[in-house]
């Protein structure tokens, strides 16, 4: 019961404080911020839809399409009518031409009277923490922010895993990052909430204390992640925390029968974090706004998951197809041949939980058939998840070093 009513707390402050930044940022003065974003919609447009980040190759694109809808979003924001404009989020829009976020942000700016749309399925955490910023920088200066901001939480994170894990581990850890070009999501509003999420969340778990309470960690990871992302990559908040948690664990305290319970309820809780959030939104929204809320996330709902002109194997396939398959062959053979020059012998209960982190993207996939299918070109990193389970399958070994020696190869 103590740790129903710890959760059930937890949750309530989480809302009152998405509720109050959200309304906080409705409030903001927006002559500056107005200003900044037509200064940004001009580069957006010379841009276009999907640049590529540093390699001019696919799996690279950034999302201008989704980051330019967010500013779209900062742009028509009501101050005199805060709480409605948070709940409902109205966006400018045209029949047939929504399809060019950019130039519609480029046309509303220059004073064009536009449609409008409302986006209220969402929380849309980004819009509300990135406003702030245009107060006082164009979209291209946040960029450079966000990816030095990144930088320093996975040059944070890598630095405090690797005294506990050992070199093999880390480098595994980073490869999953870079071999499904992570980097690309430092780079965008879309993308950087999930990223962050991510790393801290990670970090989080490579300072615990045994005692801590990981089910909430992971509740409130879920929570966050449905505030904050636009149902871009919102698995890695979940896959890549629990795979660092699973390599962490020591030989002397590894029962893969409580593991698997573990897993188990560190998934349902940060579904739980998730999906309660998800709803929450809807019926505040809904309350606010006298609105059938849920009826329009229901029927979205349904046709994200649906596959009707392809097949769920097809979406599947789809993301799959995005992988770098000879560089990360190219990894697991020198992380394999270390192992064996290192003479470690594999863990194969742990490999088999490592096999089940895995594998969820792809479960992922076929539940959101249709969303997996549309988006794959970013939807396609939730491999990371994959790559970096993969990768850990050979760096364990059979014992934990007992020196008190910081490990250069195992944990």
């Amino acid at each position: 019961m103590n740790r129903f009513i710890l959760f059930c707390k937890t949750f309530a402050i989480l809302i009152a404080t998405y509720f109050a930044l959200a309304t906080l940022s409705c409030l903001l003065p927006d002559k500056s911020i107005k200003e900044h974003i037509a200064d940004s919609a001009q580069k957006m447009v010379e841009e276009g839809l999907y640049p590529q980040a540093i390699i001019r190759m696919e799996q690279c694109q950034m999302d201008n399409f989704t980051d330019a809808l967010i500013m779209n979003q900062m742009y028509n924001i009501d101050r005199k009518h805060p709480i409605t404009s948070a709940m409902k989020m109205i966006r400018s829009s045209e029949k047939g031409r929504d399809w060019d976020q950019p130039g519609l942000l480029l046309r509303k700016v220059n004073g064009e009277n536009l449609e409008e749309q409302h986006y209220a399925r969402y929380w849309h955490g980004s819009t509300f923490l990135f406003r702030p910023l245009f107060l006082v920088m164009d979209f291209l200066t946040l960029r450079h922010i966000l990816f030095i901001v990144s930088s320093l939480l996975i040059v944070l994170l890598l630095c405090a895993y690797y005294p506990k894990a050992g070199l093999m581990k880390t480098i595994a850890l980073a490869l999953g990052f870079l071999l499904t070009y992570g980097f690309v999501m430092q780079f965008s509003m879309q993308f950087f909430p999930v990223l962050a999420l991510t790393i801290i969340g990670s970090l989080l778990v490579v300072k615990r204390k045994q005692s801590d309470n990981s089910g909430l960690l992971f509740f409130v990871i879920g929570s966050m992640t449905c505030y904050f992302d636009l149902l871009t990559t919102p698995l890695l908040t979940l896959g890549i925390p629990m795979a660092v948690m699973l390599s962490l664990k020591r030989e002397d305290e590894f029962q893969f029968k409580d593991s698997i319970i573990e897993i188990s309820k560190l998934t349902l809780l940060w579904g739980g974090g998730f999906a309660l959030t998800f709803l929450t939104k809807w019926a505040l929204a809904s309350l606010i706004l006298g609105q059938n809320i849920f009826a329009d996330a229901y029927e979205v709902s349904l046709y994200r998951m649906e596959a009707e002109e392809f097949t769920r194997w097809d979406a599947v396939t789809k993301n799959f197809d995005m992988l770098d398959l000879w560089m990360i062959g190219i990894a697991t053979v020198v992380l394999l041949l270390l192992s064996i020059i290192k003479r470690l012998k594999i863990n194969h209960k742990r490999v088999v939980l490592f096999l089940i982190i895995g594998l969820m993207p792809y479960v992922w996939y076929l539940l959101l058939a249709n969303h997996s299918y549309v988006h794959w070109w970013f939807t396609y990193r939730l491999q990371a998840i994959t790559v970096v389970c993969l990768l850990y399958m050979f760096c364990d070994r059979s014992s934990a070093m007992k020196d008190g020696k910081s490990p250069l190869f195992t944990s």
